[in-house]
């Protein structure tokens, strides 16, 4: 009986311990924009707030362009693609990447940003962030984003 419950303790103890992949593991290839959810405090350091919600499918509709491809490269390098409707690249922006706990950190000639980063089903994540979206000098607008993992 000692013999099984050691037997028993010993499985538990290694299948608890298997190796789970880390993020970034998880965040190492292409993704691609699903939804996003962008509030937009005192746009242009002015009094007006805006909200702007793009769901699955009215990329093409609400923005005039494909979602954003983002592909993370296993030595730290990331480069966003913006496609517009005919697949024409019409812009790119790239820098650095890395995990510190649950945040991501991007770093590029535009700035730096952190991101929480939350896997979430089906080859999909959230990136949530304040940053400055509307330019005005203020990383106060408030992103959360699902991108999805090709």
């Amino acid at each position: 009986m000692k013999a099984i419950y050691s037997f028993l303790c010993l499985t538990f103890l290694l299948a608890s311990c298997a190796r789970q992949p880390d993020n970034y593991e998880l965040l190492e290839g292409e993704w691609r924009n699903v939804s996003l959810k962008l509030i937009q405090h005192t746009i242009a350091n002015g009094t007006t707030d805006s909200t702007l919600t793009i769901k699955n499918g009215d990329w093409d509709s609400i923005l005039q362009m494909k979602p954003i491809r983002t592909t993370f490269s296993s030595n730290g390098t990331y480069m966003s693609r913006y496609y517009n409707l005919k697949d024409s690249l019409i812009f790119e922006s790239g820098g650095h990447w890395h995990f510190i706990g649950d945040s991501l950190y991007l770093s590029s000639d535009e700035g730096d940003n952190s991101y929480f980063f939350q896997v979430l089903k089906n080859n999909q994540a959230r990136f949530v962030s304040r940053l400055d979206w509307d330019n005005d000098g203020q990383p106060d607008d408030e992103y959360d984003g699902i991108q999805q993992k090709q």
